[in-house]
């Protein structure tokens, strides 16, 4: 083993053990908000707050390339599945404690370093922005959970659903709240607020049980009551993104291998789809019913304005349906005051099939910006090759890389990013108060 891995874990040990016996480490300046902190950022800090990723297994070291992904690159967080192995069998919860704990760690240590500022030549401080850790466990064992053991069981959405009951969903988001905060997950991506209107196609049978029903209402009502039970629970320590926005309930295929489409208006949308989300971002701020995000689905419209012989591209990548549903009072009121869009994953197989039908040339750094450039705020990436890339690790790598340099000769670009990472910023700002190791 080299000195270097032997150095880097004695310091994230002596970490945990300073938080153990409640000794406040090193703190890093008081932030006054988030634009100060903005300003202070390099491009490459900047641009890797909009990333959101996946990695495989669960060692945190030196050698490994989230440790790289976390100091090198920036990263705004991570996203935890059981198919990565992320999560050993054994003491399941404990592990990923542990894990977590080194992921937060490795951020706080790499801020703590200096860097040469490539204008200047003088060396600067990063700065210390905790990530996001986020999880999908939405209830009923494989594949709608990604711990299996450890965490109390939960009932499917739909047996949710079916007891009409609001007390029932406030108790048990309480109950996931509280062992996420205490897990250490402050991102969960969830619930699904897909509005099922029928229980013969195959997006019904893609949903399955994850879904609360076929009344808009009762979607909405009972999704608050869980988003509010999560918060409180948590104490506000996790931040809530709904899925699958706008909805895709009424879906003509599964989205794993190939885009689905949803024939519909925006005004017939509005009655349907949209209602249980227009019933969770319209609570007052403060409200632990209102959530922070919504994740886009690869979804296409056709109809959508009317015309039933036009047809969207993917939402997540259509920046004018996009900003048509973002431009409904209800969302312009509830983006003014911080609201976050995600993408859902752009390394799916069904938007790999979309841009590059023939397997002839995927270029994932065009399909990541055209994404960001749609109006997502955040990206999440999750097993994406490019073309003539080894594998999903050079992709990323390659992307970031080449987002900063955007941002470095594109004014019009960095003004973008600046406006998603400043959101971003006071999302994570919204968690914790200050930046502070200790905190977190």
């Amino acid at each position: 083993m080299s000195l270097r891995t032997h150095l880097w874990r004695f310091f994230v040990i002596l970490a945990l053990l300073l938080s153990a016996l409640s000794v406040v480490p090193v703190r890093a300046a008081k932030q006054p908000d988030s634009l100060a902190l903005l300003q202070s950022m390099s491009a490459e800090e900047k641009v890797g707050q909009l990333f959101l990723v996946t990695f495989n297994g669960s060692q945190v070291d030196d050698e490994s390339q989230i440790f790289d992904l976390i100091t090198n690159y920036h990263i705004g967080g991570v996203v935890l599945l059981a198919e990565n192995n992320n999560f050993v069998a054994e003491d399941t919860v404990a592990n990923a404690y542990q894990m977590i704990s080194a992921l937060q760690q490795t951020e706080w240590i790499a801020s703590q370093q200096r860097t040469e500022n490539t204008i200047t030549g003088e060396d600067e401080a990063l700065s210390y922005i905790p990530l996001y850790v986020g999880l999908k466990q939405i209830g009923d064992g494989f594949p709608g959970d990604q711990i299996l053991s450890g965490l109390t069981p939960m009932p499917s959405q739909m047996a949710v659903g079916a007891s009409w009951d609001r007390n029932l969903a406030q108790q048990l988001g309480q109950v996931l709240g509280r062992e996420l905060a205490q897990l250490g997950v402050n991102l969960y991506l969830g619930p699904n607020l897909d509005v099922l209107e029928t229980a013969n196609s195959e997006a019904a049978s893609s949903l399955g049980v994850n879904t609360y029903g076929g009344d808009p209402f009762w979607v909405g009502e009972m999704g608050k009551a869980f988003i509010s039970g999560l918060h409180t629970g948590a104490e506000n320590r996790v931040m809530v993104v709904a899925q699958n926005f706008p909805g895709t309930g009424n879906s003509d295929r599964s989205p794993e291998f190939e885009i689905p489409t949803v024939r519909k208006s925006l005004e017939q949308l509005k009655q349907i789809e949209l209602a249980p989300y227009i019933s969770v971002i319209t609570p007052d701020v403060g409200d632990p019913g209102r959530i922070e995000g919504v994740m886009v689905s690869h979804i296409r419209y056709q109809g959508f304005q009317g015309n039933i012989r036009s047809t969207t591209r993917p939402i997540s990548f259509d920046s004018n349906a996009l900003q048509q549903i973002m431009s409904l009072e209800q969302f312009t009121e509830w983006r003014d005051t911080g609201g976050l869009i995600i993408s859902d994953n752009l390394g799916a197989g069904g938007i790999r099939r979309f841009f590059d039908p023939n397997e002839t040339n995927f270029d994932a750094k065009q399909v990541v910006r055209n994404a960001f450039l749609a109006g997502n705020d955040i990206l999440y990436i999750d097993n994406m090759v490019a073309t003539g890339d080894p594998d999903a690790y050079t992709t990323l790598t390659t992307t970031i890389d080449f987002f900063a340099q955007k941002y470095r000769e594109d004014s019009a670009f960095a003004k973008r990013v600046d406006s998603s990472v400043q959101r971003i910023l006071d999302a994570k700002l919204a968690l914790y108060g200050e930046f502070d190791i200790s905190n977190v």
